[in-house]
């Protein structure tokens, strides 16, 4: 018995429930990949499997009627922001353990992976019913979206015969999404050896903490000012740097470019005689984040281990080192960098530094930007790396996809703002948003291109506290079946 037997539509979280088995974090989708080229070729369809990994399933139309149609494309990632409680988990060997209480479906200890995995879902079930009344489809899974859209950059958009794209990888039932923001990845690495800065410390190791964070998706979640775990560890190595002499000895902080940070943490180095002087200095960040984040965070805060005792070791790096980086960073910008006026309130351009981690012999800083203009982004992109490389950091910038700009004509839109309004008695909200989507990779592919994007309630996406509703599944999969059957 599956953990989500009985839950409507059942072929759909039967599938969800086969996909979760299997680890399809960012970057390990071969599993997945190959589990979904698989499926398809034993329901009888033809199945092209690209270089990427991307998965292209075509569908003939069902009924005969429906054949003379014009094809419409179903679109979602396969990838997922694969996250643990416990960051000595490995999440690329480790499946996603679901469960159910009341209305949702959830992880235990890990993220879920609803995004996107109910659209892979969705589109497993539409293979496997063979009475769904449908037009040609295209069943488009790409990889890597959670990383930088590889998957839909590298694809032959050549294969696609559709120019209509509905794409299920939005997270608020009711919310038709037409537009969203494009983006790009600075990282910057700061080596560890510095011309004239190479004086080491021999003392304790303490280890530091920042937990409790909320994090969450970097770009729809923004605007909330939650904290950055990797940047107020960088405020406390700051500190402790400049009125203790500490020196970085670990770093790590975040899971993912497009995640707000949650947790992160560091080791120090600080000579025995200077530790009352850290915890004082500790004592005083930890009130200071309390104080500032009170209200949009309220349980993020600091953690040290006591290190009154245990042998004393060399630094790997100098007091200046960490001075140095901790500033590199802090001087970078962060959050909402610009605000729409148009739609008003709506985040325009931000920053967020999703990962902070020792790599090698060099601290790697990664920072993710979105806009939703392209010239913004552009000059935020080479602020972020200006100053990286004016602190002595090498930079390498990656992962850029376009914005996805409105259509003022979209006869898909208009289609299924009617079916909407006919089963649920209400019109949906159609809206931008300040997050990327493939849709704006692929508008670049194809000519004359209609997409819209919904999906069903999810809270938490790419935390460990993310939830799928299960009602929300069942209404977003009965209207994406009346989409398929409803006829132009």
């Amino acid at each position: 018995m599956g953990a989500l037997n009985g839950l409507y539509p059942e072929a759909v979280f039967t599938a969800f429930e086969q996909i979760c088995a299997i680890p399809h974090g960012s970057y390990h989708i071969d599993a997945i990949s190959d589990h979904l080229k698989a499926f398809a070729e034993k329901q009888g369809y033809e199945c092209i499997q690209d270089a990427e990994k991307n998965i292209l399933v075509r569908v003939p139309a069902f009924p005969p009627a429906y054949r003379q149609d014009p094809v419409l494309i179903l679109q979602g990632h396969m990838d997922m922001v694969a996250v643990h409680d416990d960051p000595s988990v490995d999440m690329s060997v480790t499946p996603v353990k679901v469960g159910y209480e009341g209305d949702w479906v959830y992880a235990e200890h890990s993220s879920l992976g609803g995004d996107d995995g109910i659209a892979v879902a969705m589109m497993m079930a539409i293979m496997q019913d063979k009475t769904i009344p449908h037009p040609p489809l295209e069943l488009l899974i790409t990889t890597n979206e959670e990383v930088g859209m590889d998957g839909a950059v590298g694809l032959d958009a050549s294969l696609l015969r559709g120019k209509r794209l509905l794409n299920l990888d939005s997270e608020d039932e009711g919310i038709f999404t037409v537009g969203c923001a494009g983006g790009v990845r600075v990282v910057a690495r700061l080596p560890f050896a510095v011309s004239g800065e190479e004086t080491h410390v021999n003392g304790l190791l303490v280890r530091i903490r920042i937990r409790g964070g909320q994090g969450g998706h970097s770009g729809q979640m923004i605007h909330l000012g939650r904290a950055n775990a990797n940047r107020l560890l960088m405020r406390a190595l700051e500190a402790l740097a400049t009125e203790s002499g500490a020196a970085l000895q670990e770093l790590n902080g975040g899971t993912a470019c497009n995640a707000i940070p949650a947790e992160a943490e560091m080791c120090v180095i600080i000579e025995r005689d200077k530790l009352d002087e850290a915890t004082a200095c500790l004592r005083r960040i930890r009130e200071q984040f309390c104080a500032e984040y009170r209200e949009k965070d309220p349980e993020v805060g600091l953690e040290w281990d006591d290190a009154e005792t245990g042998a004393v070791v060399e630094s790997r790096t100098s007091a200046a080192y960490a001075q140095k980086l901790a500033r590199m960073v802090l001087a970078e910008p962060d959050g909402v960098q610009a605000v729409c006026k148009e739609p008003a309130g709506l985040t325009e351009t931000s920053l967020n530094l999703g990962i902070l981690r020792i790599e090698g012999d060099a601290v790697a800083a990664y920072f993710e930007l979105r806009s939703m203009k392209g010239a913004a982004a552009e000059e935020l992109r080479d602020k972020v790396a200006s100053i990286a490389r004016e602190n002595g950091a090498d930079t390498e910038i990656s992962a850029s996809y376009p914005e996805w700009e409105y259509r003022e004509k979209s006869p898909l839109r208009d289609k299924m703002v009617k079916i909407y309004r006919e089963q649920f008695g209400k019109d949906p909200v159609v809206e931008v948003i300040h997050a990327g989507l493939e849709c704006g990779v692929l508008a670049k592919k194809i000519e004359d291109f209609d997409a819209v994007s919904i999906g069903p309630d999810m809270q938490d996406i790419h935390t460990t506290r993310e939830k799928l509703n299960i009602a929300s599944v069942g209404r977003t999969w009965e209207f994406v079946l009346e989409i398929l059957k409803r006829k132009d």
